[in-house]
Parts: C-alpha cells; sequence; structure tokens
C-alpha cells in the first residue's frame, strides 16, 4: 500500500489499477465516460491511498472540469481559492495559505520562489496554478495529511500536478483541440488550443509523449479601488472647536478615512504558450526509465486607468464630515485636486520543472529503489509605466462610501477633467522588476519487504535541495513638484501622449459621471524605461535608471531531509487493519542578503543566516469496518515556510501618495503545527460515497502582516505626511488553534429508470474555525488569515448518449485577509459563483460549451466593518465553445 501511494506521485493510476476491489463494473455493466467516470476515478484514488487525500481526474485528454487549475480545486472540500481579476490563482487548505504545489512530486518552483510577487502585480498574482496550462493535467492531488516521504514545507496540505505519461495508455493517441472565449463585459474574444501525441513501442517497453498549448485571452476588470484602504485620522484632523474629531467616544481608537476614491478600469491580454514532454523505458517489470519536463511562458500586457481624488487626515481640507457610529469617515466634502493615472505594464515569465529517475527492483520483488534529480528556474520581468496628471488647482468634491455599495464622487461645475490646459504631470514612473526563482534538488528512495511479517513494507530515503530567489529592481518613481516653473509641466504645453478617456459604461454605468471621461497619459505610448525623459526633457529631474540594492535581493535556503517510514497490516477481527507510522528529519540553512540604508544615507550590504532542524513524526491507520466502510485516523507534526518575499532583508518606499511602503523579515521562523485527522467514508456504490472528516491543527506559530508608520534611517517623513511612510511588514504569531469538519456527498444516480438515470451530484461542505493570539486594533481575535468558516459546493451533472451538462455552484464565506493601516483588519466579502457546461461526444469528437461566473459577482474588500469598501471589482461572465478530437 505504501507503494501505490508513493507510485501516485508520478503516474496516474489506470482504471484497473484504481478501482476497488469487488466493485470493477462486469463486461455488461454500461462503461461511463466524461465527468462522471473522471469523478469515479478519483473516489477510487481516495478510497485505496493510505493518506488523506482527495483528487481531481481531467474529464478528458486536455480538459479539466473547470477552466483552470486552481478553479478545479475549488471543488474539492477544504480547499478555498484566491481570485484576481476574476480568475482562481492560488488556494488554502483547510484555512491556511503556506502549502507546497507540486508537479509529479517535486517542487513547482515560481518565479518568487514561494508565495506572491511584487506589489505592482499582486492584484494580477501570476502564480503557477494560472501560470500552467490546464491541458497538460491529468490529475490533481491534495494531500491533507502529510507522510514521512512528502517532502516537508507544507502547513496544511500539497497539491499535487500529475502530467500524463505514455504509459497511462498504451499505443498511440492523437488528440486536439481548441475553442473561442468571450468576455462579456469588455466585448472581447479570445482561443486556445492543444495538441497530444503519445505512443509505446518495442512490445509496449517504451513511450514517448508530447503535448503543446497556446492561449490567448482578454482579462478585464472594473472596479472602485483604494491602492492603500482605510487609514486612522492622525491628530490633524482635529481642530481646536472639535479636539477628538478624530475619536469622537474617546476610547483611545482612532476613526478611519479612505485614503482616496479610485474609480478603474483594467484590460489585459494574456497570452500563453506551454507543453510537455515525457518519456517512459520499461524493457521488463523490474526497471523503469523515466523523464518529463513542463513549460511554460506567459507575455501579458495590461493597460490600466483611473480617475482619482485623495483624501486627506487634515481638517482644513474639509468643508464638512461625517463619521459613522463606527468612527469611519462615511461622506463629507474635501479641497482637493482631481488626478487622471494611467499605467501599461508588460509581464513575461518563463517557468520549466524538470525531472529524471529510474526505479529498479530486485527478482523478487522484496528491495527496490528509486534516484531522481530535478531541476526547476523561473523568471518574470515585471515593466511598469506610470504617468499621473493632477489638477492645477484644488476643488471641492463631494463623497460617499455607500455603506457597501458602490462609493460615489461628484466633482463641481466649474471643473473640466478633460481640459488638458487645467492639468499638469505630478508624478512617472519607470520601473522594471526580475524575479528568478530556481531550485536544483535529488532525492533516492529505497523500499524493502519483509516476508511474513505485519509489516509489509518499510520505505527510507534521502533529500537535498537547493531553493535561490532573486530579484533585481530599478525603481525610478518621479514626483514632479509643480512648484516653480522649472518643474511644472502642463499638459496642453507638452508632447501628444495623452487623451480623453470615455468608460461611460464603468462598472456597468454605475460610476459616478466624473469618473468615467477624463483625461489621462498615453502610458503605452510612451517607450520603455524613459517615460521622464519624455515628459521633462533636459530638466535634469529624471535620475540615472539603475539596480537599486535597497530593493533587490538574494535568499538562498539548502535542505537535506531523510524519512523513514514502516508501514503495516494485520486484521482487527475480520476488519483489515493498514497504515504506517513514520518520521521525517529535515535541516534547513537559509541565507538572505539584501541592503540597508544607515542613518548617514549611505547603503551597506545586509546579510542575515539562519538555520532550523525538525524532527517530523507521522502516523495514519486505515481500517475497514466492511467493505464499504472505512474508518481513518492520522497525526502528523507539520511544518509551513514563510513566503520567499516575506524574508526579504529589503525596504520598498513608495514615494507616492500615499506614501507607503513595506519590507520582509528575514528572521521569520517556520510555521509548525501539530495535527489530528479522522473520517468514516462510505463507498456505497460505485463512484458514489458519502465521507466525515474532522481535523484539529495546533499552531504553534503562524505569519500576519501589520503595518505601522516610520520614518526609515537616512529618510526624511513625506510632504503632508509627518507621521512617515506606512511600512507593512510581517511578523511571526504564536499560538492558534484551527478545527473543522469536512463532508462529501456523491452519487451518480444510475438507479433510476432510463433516460434519469444520467443524472448525478457532487456536494461538499466545510466548517473551519480558528482562534489565535492576534488581536485587531479594537482587541478583537482575529483568525488566520485566508480562512472563510463556512464553504460548500453543489454540482448538478447529466451524462448520457454522449451528452453531457454541469451546472457548479460554489460559496466561500467572508475571511480575514491582511491586517492594513493602524492594526486595521481587512476583510473579503463572501463570494458566491455559479458555471455551466455542456457537452456532446460523437465518436473521436466531444464539442463543448462553458460558462463562468453566471450571476456576475461583484467581488469586495472591507476593512473593519461591510460599510467601509476599500475594492469593488467586477470580472464580467465568460463564455467558451470547443472541440476535441481523439484518434
Amino acid at each position: 500500500m505504501a507503494a501505490t501511494s508513493a507510485e501516485a506521485q508520478t503516474t496516474p493510476p489506470a482504471q484497473s489499477e484504481t478501482s476497488v476491489q469487488g466493485e470493477a463494473p462486469a463486461a455488461e455493466d454500461i462503461v461511463v465516460t466524461g465527468y462522471r467516470r473522471s469523478l469515479a476515478e478519483a473516489l477510487d484514488v481516495k478510497r485505496e491511498t493510505a493518506q488523506f487525500q482527495d483528487s481531481i481526474v481531467a474529464t478528458d485528454v486536455a480538459k479539466l472540469p473547470d477552466n483552470n487549475i486552481a478553479e478545479s480545486l475549488q471543488r474539492v472540500s477544504g480547499v478555498q481559492i484566491r481570485r484576481a481579476l476574476g480568475e482562481g490563482t492560488s488556494v488554502s487548505i483547510r484555512g491556511l495559505r503556506q502549502n507546497r504545489t507540486e508537479i509529479n512530486g517535486r517542487t513547482l518552483v515560481n518565479p518568487n520562489g514561494r508565495g506572491v510577487g511584487i506589489a505592482a502585480v499582486a492584484d494580477s498574482d501570476y502564480g503557477p496554478l494560472s501560470l500552467f496550462p490546464s491541458e497538460m493535467i491529468g490529475r490533481l492531488d491534495v494531500i491533507k495529511l502529510q507522510g514521512a516521504d512528502r517532502v516537508d514545507g507544507s502547513l496544511s496540505g500539497t497539491v499535487d500536478i500529475i502530467t500524463r505519461k505514455p504509459f497511462d495508455k498504451v499505443g498511440q493517441l492523437v488528440s486536439v483541440s481548441g475553442s473561442a472565449v468571450y468576455s462579456e463585459q469588455d466585448k472581447r474574444w479570445g482561443y486556445d488550443g492543444s495538441a497530444l501525441y503519445s505512443n509505446t513501442f518495442a512490445n509496449d517497453t517504451v513511450g514517448i509523449l508530447l503535448n503543446a498549448t497556446y492561449s490567448n485571452k482578454p482579462v478585464n476588470e472594473d472596479s472602485f479601488n483604494s491602492f492603500i484602504g482605510y487609514t486612522p485620522l492622525t491628530s490633524a484632523f482635529n481642530t481646536v472647536a472639535n479636539p477628538k474629531a478624530n475619536d469622537p467616544d474617546g476610547d483611545g481608537i482612532p476613526g478611519t478615512y479612505l485614503a482616496d476614491f479610485r474609480f478603474q478600469r483594467l484590460r489585459e491580454k494574456r497570452e500563453k504558450i506551454g507543453g510537455n514532454a515525457a518519456f517512459q523505458w520499461r524493457p521488463s517489470d523490474r526497471f523503469e526509465l523515466y523523464g518529463d519536463v513542463a513549460y511554460s511562458h506567459l507575455n501579458t500586457q495590461r493597460t490600466r486607468d483611473w480617475f482619482s481624488v485623495p483624501l486627506s487626515s487634515n481638517a482644513a481640507d474639509y468643508t464638512r464630515y461625517t463619521l459613522s457610529d463606527n468612527e469611519i469617515l462615511t461622506s463629507g466634502t474635501i479641497n482637493q485636486v482631481a488626478q487622471g493615472n494611467a499605467e501599461a505594464l508588460k509581464v513575461e515569465s518563463d517557468t520549466i520543472s524538470s525531472g529524471l529517475g529510474f526505479k529498479w527492483k530486485t527478482e523478487d520483488g522484496r528491495f527496490s529503489v528509486k534516484p531522481e534529480i530535478n531541476y526547476s528556474r523561473a523568471t518574470m520581468d515585471v515593466t511598469q509605466e506610470f504617468v499621473r496628471v493632477q489638477s492645477v488647482n484644488k476643488y471641492l468634491f463631494a463623497f460617499d462610501v455607500n455603506d457597501g455599495g458602490i462609493p460615489t464622487i461628484a466633482a463641481p461645475a466649474g471643473l473640466d477633467v478633460t481640459a488638458p490646459a487645467q492639468f499638469r504631470y505630478s508624478n512617472v514612473f519607470d520601473n522594471f522588476n526580475r524575479n528568478t526563482g530556481q531550485e536544483t534538488a535529488g532525492k533516492i528512495d529505497f523500499a524493502f519487504k519483509p516476508v511474513g511479517s505485519f509489516v509489509p513494507q518499510i520505505d527510507a530515503g534521502l533529500r537535498y535541495s537547493a531553493l535561490t530567489t532573486t530579484r533585481d529592481t530599478i525603481q525610478r518613481q518621479v514626483g514632479l513638484a509643480g512648484t516653480t516653473p522649472a518643474n511644472t509641466f502642463i499638459v496642453a504645453n507638452g508632447p501628444q501622449i495623452y487623451s480623453v478617456r470615455d468608460y461611460a459604461n464603468l462598472l456597468g454605468g454605475s460610476a459616478p459621471p466624473v469618473a468615467t471621461r477624463y483625461l489621462a497619459a498615453i502610458a503605452s505610448s510612451l517607450p520603455v524605461g524613459a517615460a521622464c525623459e519624455t515628459i521633462a526633457p533636459n530638466s535634469g529631474l529624471c535620475p540615472t535608471r539603475l539596480v537599486d540594492p535597497l530593493q533587490s535581493f538574494r535568499i538562498s535556503e539548502k535542505t537535506m531531509a531523510a524519512y523513514l517510514k514502516m508501514g503495516f497490516a494485520a486484521n482487527l477481527g475480520t476488519m483489515p487493519l493498514s497504515g504506517n507510522v513514520g518520521v521525517r528529519y529535515t535541516d534547513t540553512e537559509r541565507n538572505a542578503l539584501g541592503a540597508i540604508r544607515r542613518a548617514s544615507g549611505l547603503v551597506d550590504p545586509l546579510e542575515i543566516k539562519s538555520r532550523f532542524v525538525d524532527w517530523l513524526p507521522s502516523a495514519v491507520a486505515k481500517l475497514e469496518l466492511t467493505d464499504k466502510l472505512l474508518l481513518r485516523a492520522g497525526y502528523a507534526k507539520v511544518l509551513g515556510l514563510p513566503d520567499s518575499v516575506d524574508l526579504s532583508p529589503d525596504l520598498i518606499l513608495n514615494r507616492l501618495s500615499p506614501y507607503n511602503g513595506s519590507s520582509g523579515n528575514p528572521r521569520l521562523d517556520p510555521l509548525r503545527a501539530d495535527q489530528y485527522d479522522l473520517a468514516l467514508e462510505w463507498y456505497f456504490a460505485r463512484g458514489a460515497a458519502l465521507t466525515f472528516g474532522a481535523f484539529y491543527k495546533n499552531v504553534k506559530t503562524f505569519i500576519f502582516s501589520r503595518a505601522a508608520y516610520e520614518i526609515p534611517p537616512g529618510e526624511a517623513a513625506p510632504p503632508g505626511q509627518p507621521e512617515g511612510f506606512l511600512v507593512t511588514r510581517p511578523f511571526n504569531g504564536t499560538g492558534g488553534k484551527v478545527k473543522g469538519v469536512e463532508v462529501l456527498f456523491q452519487a451518480p444516480f444510475s438507479f433510476l429508470p432510463a433516460p434519469l438515470d444520467g443524472f448525478g451530484v457532487v456536494a461538499n461542505f466545510s466548517y473551519i474555525d480558528s482562534t489565535t493570539s492576534l488581536l485587531d486594533r479594537n482587541a478583537q481575535e482575529l483568525p488566520l488569515q485566508g480562512l472563510s468558516k463556512v464553504n460548500y459546493n453543489l454540482v448538478g451533472y447529466y451524462e448520457k448518449g454522449g451528452f453531457g451538462a454541469r451546472v457548479a455552484y460554489n460559496y466561500r464565506d467572508k475571511f480575514f485577509d491582511s491586517v492594513g493601516p493602524g492594526s486595521t483588519a481587512i476583510y473579503y466579502a463572501p463570494y458566491r459563483t455559479l458555471d455551466a457546461s455542456v457537452r456532446y461526444e460523437f465518436g473521436a469528437f466531444t464539442v463543448f460549451a462553458d460558462a463562468s461566473n453566471l450571476t456576475n459577482q461583484v467581488q469586495r474588500r472591507y476593512v473593519e466593518s461591510p460599510e467601509a469598501t476599500s475594492f469593488y471589482g467586477l470580472q464580467g461572465r465568460r463564455f467558451s465553445v470547443g472541440f476535441n478530437a481523439k484518434f
């Protein structure tokens, strides 16, 4: 059984290998295909594995059940996805984000090493689950309880992306697919296609597989957004007449205000090229040589325009205002400038992941060895040109946060936001980042099968890995003060690099009129790296673009690990009992290299070294109460690792209002927890099950972010903000508990008379709760970041005579996202999605149509109270039609 589990890391079992004993269909039974078959195969994997695991099997060659990897994973109980620009991009497992993503059992490195990347693309989140094409996937495994043989680094689970192999199906297989995609909100089309060739030769002892994919799809979002969100009101909000204006109830906790009102349109075109290749050579049942490589390329062009009005904490700027009972500045009139903003962003990314190894066993099959070497590298280049134009004068703007709806702002009649003569250039960015993640790893696994023992197998192994994450940053952010003729650049007097934006249908036509037609630069027309010189030529205001050591870093981690795992199998009366116990030893040395600015203004190198050693025991048992009812129990000490960007020793400052910054913490400890699992699983028919699971996790250390005002050494307070820059840093928290229950019900209605026997249902539900030592500014306990208490999926499907249809509904409860300025708590509101698909198969051909986000769901973020909206986004519905052909 342990060998089956280890094999599942690299090769999806064939139907006959994973079918439950006694449940294999007889010759006269109907052979199911498509979605129903994929559900049955996934349930077989769950039943047969020794671990706590859920799986998703591709419905067909080049076809996952959902649009991408992350959105398929949200159908697994206990898995929650994070969305960016309407697409699933990353996952939390049982409410925890610090998990591993693997491909064929090895680390899937992303350009940022581990976790998220730079702020410029954080709202798009180009992570591995969005970079890799779903067409190359054969199966997705979610391992929720780590065994000793699994690579450490998962606080709550591991996602293993298993690609197709030539021996999955002997003989020749040729498959082509294509689809057209339509984005309803911005009325643009995209397309994708894939081609696969697989064959076996020499009496099926040699196999090769080649797969190529291409896609070019539109991405869009209309939103109300605030870059920094809600910020505490400072003492500058107080007046002689009202000395407690910033804290009306006098509890010492100031009220909050929204840093700026932004009404934004984002348009993006994503081109992806992907592929994978694999070979297997099995001259005998004792030896197999194998290798595979997967590649992904991303090229995206993004434009983002927004109209904005900044608010402030200065009482003199307001002619009137209202604070709610929650001390939130909800409405008022402010004397401020109008701003037209334009950004052009280009992202290019390449990821390659490869593995080479062999499996050998003795003639009697009692001893086997499996060495493997891996190499992975991912790069991402981000180029950003940003220009802000700002009204020369200030005007009275009336604003209202609109109690959870779309906030509004109104301009005075005398302001023409389309007039170039009334605006000047105020800020210009020429930024570039290169991010690289690279891992070289090697492992060797041994297995020994004793004779005549209740120990059917003993596994042991060694693994070494070297992960390096680097970032090189050129950041030139120029402020044009507009205080003298030499630093004032009126738009009308400069180059013709501007236009009037006309977004009458922004936010479905619900945006305020002043934000739908305004003046802004055409950032995409500016020469890359020379926007400042174009706007302010020969002014001496554009510094030379150089790599900034304060915003560049290198983090290297070298890990040596070893494990020992012993399987057991016995009978408890008439009930088979099986499982394993084991321990994993891991030793990691970390070296973080960056730079620091001293009080003198000089920049010096900064190097911080650390090391951590852990012993990670684990145990799991499976008791077959009957031939259809299983009881599982498990325990593991688990280890999660911080995101690479959180380990950066550098400090990144945004010298543009609202003057914020971010910094890593190279002294962060790993996240550690003790985990307990219990499950009762009833497989009452082929492809059908009702399962109940409960888990408890005692989290010893976790990571949270906190923002505070500071004036770093060698820096001065920014204009109008004497408190300094609002800098966000990660910290270790201590003491937390996570507990929850998971329920799965899956059943094909094959017991109904035809044609109703084509119906089926999949439903799952999870409830997850947590306690931590983390408090918000009101001394209220906060849950773990990214944890939603209630999550559920409901999928109904019909398959009969080549026709298939599916409707899928997903609900994710609100969740705590991060700690904002002044220890404010930032939340995402509940999110619901409804997707549907239909397909028809005739012979070797299948045609299909998919629709996602049918309810046009709003994505909303708020601070502390639901009335305090800081983000309100619409991404629209998406439709696709396509075909698949197999030969």
